[in-house]
C-alpha cells in the first residue's frame, strides 16, 4: 500500500514477504529434520502393525474367555489350570500393550517436536522490512526532512510462521501510531533534551511459552488527559470514574476510538489500535500500552508462541472440567464465606490494592483506600447445566476463586475446585456442538475427559451483559437425598470410537445422567443382559465391527427383557434409506453425526424417559 521510496528495495514496499500473497508458503527444512521425521512416521507404522497383532491376540483371548463363561460344562480340562493359562494370556498382552505405548509416546514426542520445528521462523523474516516501512510513513507524515530511527532487536527469536505472521499487520499499526500519535517537532524535542531524531524500537523476546513484541518510541507519550475525555464523550466511562492510568490506557484499544481531530490517510479513524486487539485476541493473547520511560509510549503484544499448546489452570464445574487460560489468571482465593463483603446485594472479595485494577463500586461497603473489591460470580452462571443461574460453591466454609484480569477490568470467578495448571494440545472445538464463542478450544488429556477451553473475552463479555459486577446468587443448595432415593437415569453409549464415547459420556454426565460405555454392539448386548440395573436409553453408532448398531437393534427387540428399552441410532452419513432402515427396525430416533448437538442429543434422551 506504500509503494517504493528512492533508495528502498522491494523490503520496503507493502508486498508481504514471499508465499505470503495468498500462494503456498514455503520454508527450507535441513535434511536432518526429514530424516528424525521419517524415522518417528516409521516407528509409529511399526506400533500400529504390533498393535493389529496383539488386537487379534486379545480378541483370541477374549473369545475363549466368553465360550468359557457361557457353556463351562463342554470344558474338559482342570478349570483351574486353565484360568491360569489365560491369566497369563492376558498379563503378557498387558506387558506389551504397556511396551507399545511407551513406543508411541517416545515417536509421538519426537514427532511433534520435529514438526514444531518446522514449522518455526525467525521474526526477522517477518518484521525485518518494517523499518523501511516506518522510516517511509515518518516521510508520508512529517515531510520529505522528517526522520526517524527504527531499531529492531531480538530478529533472531523463533517462534510460529503463522503466529509470526498474524502479528505483522498489527506491528505494523504500532509502528505508525508511534510515529503519528508520538510526533514532535525539531524546538520541541530539543527543549525536552532529546535527539533531533525520533526513536522507534521494535523488540521481539520469548519468555517460557510466551512471546512479546514491543513497540516503544521516545516521543510525547499519551495524552491521559484526551484520552479521558474521549471516553467520556463515546460513553466508556462516567466522568467520576476513578481510573488509574492502566485502565484509562486500556480504552485506546476499544472500537472508534481515537484522539485525533482530524482524519487523514494515517490516522484518527479510530480503528488502529482496534485492530491490534483484536488481533492479539484472535492469537489467544493479549495487549498493553504503558507510559516509557522517561518520555514516550510503549505498547505490548503478548501471545502463545505455539497455537496449538497453551497452558490453562484446570478447574472443576460440575460434572465439567474448564480449562481458563493461564495468561488471564491474576488471583488464586480461597475466601471464607464470612470474609465475603456483600455491596448492594452482591458478593466481593477484599484483596490489597497494590497490583489490582479491578474498580471497586459505590454504595455501602466500599473500601478503604490501600484496599480494592473483586466481584466474585459463579463460573457455573455462565458454564455447564446451570448457565443462567449458578450458586456460589461454598466447601468447608469457603469459596475458591480465580480472579481473572480482561482489558484491564477484573473480575472474580468462583469454582468448584482448582486442580492443576497444565500445558495442552488445544483442538477446534467447533464441530462437537459447544458455543464456540465462549468455548473455542477442547484438549483431550490422559485422562480421556475432555477440558473445556473458555474464552476470557466472550466471558467477560457475557458478565459485563449482566451489569459488570457480582450477581445476586443464591448460596449452593443442600442435598435433597441420598442417590439410592433419587438415582439418575442410565444411558449406554455404544461406539467405537473412544472419542465419540468419551464426548457423549461427558455431556451426559454433566447433565445428571449415569453413563455405560460399550465398544460394539457385541459387548454392549453382554452388558444389557449382565448388568443389574436396567439401562433406560441406548445411543448406539450404526457401523461398528462385530456388531453394527441395526444388528444390535433387532437383538435389543427380538429379547422379551431388553424389548422396551428405547433405542438412538448416530450416523455418520445423512441417508435417507439408512434412517428409513432403523426406524422401521424400531429405533425410536435418529441422530445425524455431521449435524451433532448436544442440546439435541439431551431433548432426545429427556423424552424417551
Amino acid at each position: 500500500p506504500y509503494g517504493m521510496a528512492d533508495g528502498e528495495g522491494p523490503a520496503a514496499t507493502g508486498a508481504p514477504p514471499p508465499g505470503e500473497g495468498g500462494g503456498d508458503a514455503y520454508v527450507q527444512v535441513p535434511v536432518s529434520r526429514l530424516d528424525a521425521l521419517s524415522g518417528a512416521v516409521h516407528d509409529l507404522m511399526g506400533v500400529a502393525e504390533r498393535h493389529d497383532r496383539l488386537w487379534e491376540r486379545f480378541s483370541d483371548l477374549l473369545r475363549d474367555m466368553r465360550a468359557l463363561a457361557h457353556a463351562p460344562q463342554r470344558v474338559h480340562a482342570d478349570p483351574v489350570a486353565l484360568f491360569s493359562r489365560m491369566t497369563r494370556r492376558l498379563m503378557a498382552i498387558g506387558r506389551e500393550h504397556e511396551l507399545m505405548t511407551g513406543q508411541a509416546d517416545r515417536a509421538l514426542l519426537r514427532l511433534g517436536e520435529d514438526v514444531h520445528a518446522i514449522s518455526l521462523v525467525p521474526a526477522g523474516t517477518v518484521f525485518g522490512s518494517l523499518a523501511a516501512m516506518a522510516r517511509r510513513i515518518a516521510r508520508e507524515h512529517g515531510g520529505p526532512q522528517a526522520q526517524v530511527e527504527v531499531r529492531l532487536r531480538g530478529m533472531e527469536v523463533q517462534a510460529e510462521r503463522r503466529v509470526m505472521q498474524a502479528l505483522r499487520d498489527p506491528v505494523l499499526h504500532l509502528l505508525r501510531n508511534a510515529i503519528v500519535h508520538g510526533h514532535e517537532s525539531r524546538a520541541q524535542r530539543l527543549k525536552a533534551g532529546k535527539p533531533e531524531q525520533q526513536t522507534i524500537t521494535l523488540t521481539v523476546t520469548l519468555t517460557g511459552v510466551r512471546l512479546q513484541v514491543r513497540v516503544s518510541d521516545d516521543g510525547c507519550g499519551p495524552d491521559l488527559k484526551a484520552i479521558a475525555a474521549r471516553a467520556v464523550r463515546q460513553g466508556m466511562i462516567h466522568v467520576d470514574a476513578p481510573l488509574d492510568a492502566r485502565q484509562l490506557l486500556a480504552r485506546v484499544f476499544e472500537p472508534g476510538f481515537s484522539t485525533r481531530a482530524h482524519v487523514d490517510h494515517l490516522a484518527g479513524r479510530g480503528v488502529g489500535l482496534s485492530i491490534v486487539a483484536e488481533a492479539a485476541r484472535a492469537l489467544h493473547g493479549t495487549v498493553a500500552m504503558e507510559q516509557a520511560q522517561p518520555s514516550g509510549t510503549a505498547v505490548t503484544l503478548t501471545v502463545p508462541v505455539s497455537q496449538r499448546q497453551r497452558t490453562v489452570l484446570l478447574v472443576e464445574n460440575g460434572e465439567q472440567m474448564i480449562g481458563l487460560p493461564g495468561r488471564v489468571i491474576r488471583h488464586l482465593l480461597r475466601v471464607m464465606r464470612d470474609d465475603i463483603r456483600m455491596v448492594d446485594g452482591c458478593p466481593f472479595a477484599v484483596l490489597p490494592r497494590s497490583g489490582m485494577t479491578g474498580v471497586p463500586p459505590g454504595g455501602d461497603g466500599a473500601p478503604p483506600d490501600d484496599e480494592a473489591l473483586v466481584p466474585i460470580v459463579p463460573l457455573s452462571a455462565f458454564v455447564g447445566d446451570d448457565a443462567g443461574t449458578g450458586y456460589l460453591p461454598v466447601r468447608s466454609g469457603a469459596v475458591t476463586v480465580a480472579v481473572m484480569e480482561v482489558d484491564g477490568v477484573s473480575c472474580g470467578f468462583a469454582v468448584e475446585r482448582m486442580v492443576e495448571v497444565r500445558t495442552l494440545l488445544i483442538s477446534d472445538a467447533s464441530a462437537v456442538g459447544l458455543d464456540s464463542e465462549l468455548v473455542p478450544g477442547i484438549a483431550w488429556p490422559r485422562e480421556d475427559r475432555p477440558v473445556f477451553v473458555i474464552s476470557p473475552d466472550r466471558l467477560f463479555e457475557r458478565w459485563r451483559a449482566r451489569g459488570g459486577r457480582g450477581m445476586h446468587v443464591a448460596p449452593a443448595p443442600p442435598p435433597q437425598a441420598t442417590p439410592e432415593a433419587r438415582r439418575a437415569p442410565l444411558v449406554m453409549v455404544v461406539d467405537d470410537s473412544i472419542t465419540t464415547r468419551t464426548l457423549q459420556k461427558t455431556i451426559l454426565q454433566a447433565h445428571g445422567f449415569d453413563v455405560m460405555l460399550a465398544v460394539d454392539g457385541e459387548e454392549a448386548l453382554m452388558l444389557l443382559l449382565q448388568s443389574s440395573r436396567r439401562v433406560d436409553v441406548v445411543v448406539t453408532d450404526v457401523e461398528m465391527p462385530r456388531m453394527d448398531g441395526f444388528a444390535l437393534l433387532a437383538a435389543i427387540h427380538a429379547d422379551p427383557r431388553l424389548a422396551t428399552i428405547p433405542v438412538v441410532l448416530m450416523t455418520s452419513r445423512d441417508n435417507d434409506e439408512e434412517i428409513r432402515r432403523g426406524l422401521e427396525g424400531g429405533a425410536r430416533a435418529y441422530i445425524t453425526k455431521q449435524k451433532f448437538d448436544q442440546g439435541e442429543l439431551l431433548e432426545t434422551i429427556r423424552g424417551l424417559l
